[in-house]
């Protein structure tokens, strides 16, 4: 069983001189990183003892907070007697990959909203008041931006590590993602940091916006990043240990924060709103060192969008890290685990439960298959003599293995599992009626529901500045097409994304789409004692409203410049068709009446002819 209590602190924090604002070497620098560092390390080390646990117990295959030192690829799992945790937890990531992110339909969408508002002397003021993007050019040029998004997240390596981000964020209640370029290929490269090498800051708003990364790369990685001249600087041993082993491992210190002095107009380091500060310690120890004798800045860069994102499950006011599923679900975690151990000892002793014989009998009996146990003719009734077994308990076993199962039951509710295999469930359950797909959809809303709170959270946290980091990749790639000229001359709110996945478009159903059909049979009641009624809806914003909530493409829809040309030539066929069947009555009419067509009317066209016979 793992140990409970707080794990010893890295290091003490106190002792550093405070920084020197101003006249500051890049090694005083580094010395900051440092102690800030420190001060973020024991801001996190309450939770460590909490995070091993639930990892050990609901994802053992990714390694615990203190298993650094210890070498990859060790068992794990070897005190583990129960698996419902670990199997819900694994259910609740390929669900919400599966529904939210998926590599085979696309999953997000790109708009503008609010409306335009030109000036009454601006040539394209007769575009006031409407949407943004249902200008032609604004749609066009939205597609082609999320066609270069999608082959952005193609290309990279994003649906490979969001399983394990979303597992991160599900078990230990944080998860970080860090978004860098290869411009040598032109590829985004997605890293899944672990838990334990992020020490995160927000600002004043909750946002985490400082995130001090401790991890270990290999002498040959240094290298290939810094160059060997610049390690020989940080390090006289450095040429010497790279030369007998290049796949050493040191740690490094990657600090991204908010850059204080940032100048916009500048072109170096101090023209990125994000400072990147890379520290490195004699001998590659960050961590558990004390002091600061050794430290050296290998490279102080910048980013212009945050290259590293933190998401929480879920976050109390009064705390720093999130908390996920398993921590709700913790008592019966630890339940289940116990009750597993229990049963498979009551199962054994079942199997090959302690025996009680004759103390003349030792040795004697064969135990094995097809063994025979030989005692005298005289001995009597064979069952009195007979070895027999001591009460095991096994008689509860039926009990506890129900009882394990509600608890089983208790960890999928806290996992959600029932979202993600409801028809599974239906199955299982012996549902005879088959379900039309209305019904699915409404319990798959309903489930849906249940998670809002979750996916919104995972939306703003997690994927809202995770395509804003790719976005700004490709643009400063030259890779996003050219804005079109009528949003270089309004002002407009920025891009938002919307979400297409399945579970949103679930959540999507819950108001708007159902708020639409809802009007719409509130109205049509109303029609029956006025028919009127329905004039005051605008059925081809209707349209556009439910199209854009089940998320289908901007680009399926019409012009409505080319719906008034359709049905100008639909009334004008239909007016045509009228007059072609009330032909036969005007002409009935007219020979009642004994008067002949007039010369050039409707009527006598229809009948053959402007003009009379030998006119």
């Amino acid at each position: 069983m793992a140990s409970f209590g707080i794990s010893a602190p890295y290091m003490d924090s106190g002792g550093y001189a405070p920084s020197r604002l101003n006249d500051r070497s890049a090694d005083d620098r580094a010395k900051d990183a440092q102690k800030y560092l420190q001060v973020l390390a024991e801001e996190r080390n309450p939770w460590e003892w909490m995070i091993d646990n639930l990892i050990m117990y609901v994802n053992h295959g990714r390694r615990g907070v203190q298993d650094k030192d210890l070498w990859p690829g060790q068992p794990t799992g070897l005190e583990i007697f129960a698996d419902s945790a670990m199997l819900a937890h694994n259910t609740l990531v390929k669900g919400m990959v599966g529904y939210l992110c998926s590599r085979n339909q696309p999953w997000f969408g790109l708009e503008i909203p609010g409306k335009f508002n030109f000036p009454r002397t601006n040539r394209m003021r007769a575009w006031t008041g409407k949407k943004v993007d249902s200008y032609p050019e604004v749609q066009r040029w939205i597609q082609d931006c999320q066609d270069v998004m999608y082959s952005a997240f193609n290309r990279s390596n994003f649906y490979d590590v969001v399983p394990e981000f979303i597992g991160d964020g599900s078990a230990p209640g944080t998860a970080h993602l860090l978004i860098e370029e290869d411009v040598s290929t032109a590829t985004i490269i997605f890293t899944v940091p672990h838990f334990r090498e992020c020490f995160i800051a927000e600002n004043r708003f909750g946002q985490v916006d400082t995130n001090y990364r401790v991890y270990k790369m290999t002498l040959r990685q240094f290298v290939q990043q810094f160059g060997l001249d610049e390690m020989k600087k940080a390090d006289t041993n450095f040429e010497h240990d790279y030369e007998s082993n290049m796949h050493e491992q040191r740690e490094v210190l990657h600090a991204v924060y908010p850059r204080k002095d940032y100048n916009p107009g500048r072109i170096d380091a101090k023209g990125k709103k994000w400072a990147s500060d890379w520290v490195y310690r004699k001998g590659g120890k960050i961590l558990g060192a004390d002091g600061d004798q050794g430290l050296k800045m290998l490279s102080e860069g910048g980013y212009d969008s945050m290259p590293i994102l933190s998401w929480r499950w879920r976050k109390n006011s009064d705390e720093l890290y999130g908390r996920s599923p398993a921590h709700d679900a913790w008592v019966a975690i630890a339940l289940d685990n116990q009750m597993g151990r229990t049963n498979l000892i009551t199962a054994q002793k079942a199997a090959e439960p302690p025996m009680v014989a004759y103390e003349d009998q030792r040795g004697k009996i064969q135990r094995g298959p097809n063994g025979f146990t030989f005692i005298p003719a005289n001995r009597g009734d064979i069952r009195q003599i007979m070895p027999q077994p001591l009460t095991t308990g096994v008689q509860n076993l039926p009990f506890n293995t129900e009882y394990q199962g509600r608890i089983a039951q208790i960890i999928n509710q806290h996992f959600h599992t029932d979202v993600f295999t409801l028809l599974t469930q239906l199955a299982q359950g012996g549902a005879t009626e088959r379900m039309v797909t209305a019904q699915i959809n409404e319990l798959m809303t309903e489930k849906a529901a249940l998670l809002g709170t979750i996916v919104g959270n995972l939306q703003s946290e997690g994927f809202n500045p995770m395509i804003a980091r790719v976005y700004d990749i490709e643009a400063r790639a030259g890779r996003i097409p050219e804005v079109p000229q009528i949003l270089q001359d309004s002002e407009h709110e920025p891009i938002k994304v919307q979400y297409l996945g399945l579970l949103s478009q679930a959540q999507t159903r819950v108001t708007k789409v159902r708020a639409i059909q809802s009007g719409v049979a509130l109205i049509t009641s109303i029609t029956q004692f006025d028919p009127l009624a329905m004039h005051a809806l605008d059925t081809d914003e209707m349209v556009r409203e439910a199209w854009d909530a089940v998320g289908g493409p901007a680009t399926c829809l019409r012009d409505p410049k080319a719906i008034a040309e359709i049905r100008q030539m639909a009334q004008k066929q239909q007016e045509k068709q009228q007059q072609i069947e009330n032909a036969p009555k005007i002409a009935k009419a007219a020979a009642l009446a004994g008067k002949a067509a007039e010369p050039d009317s409707p009527l006598k066209t229809m009948m053959g002819g402007g003009k009379e016979p030998g006119e």
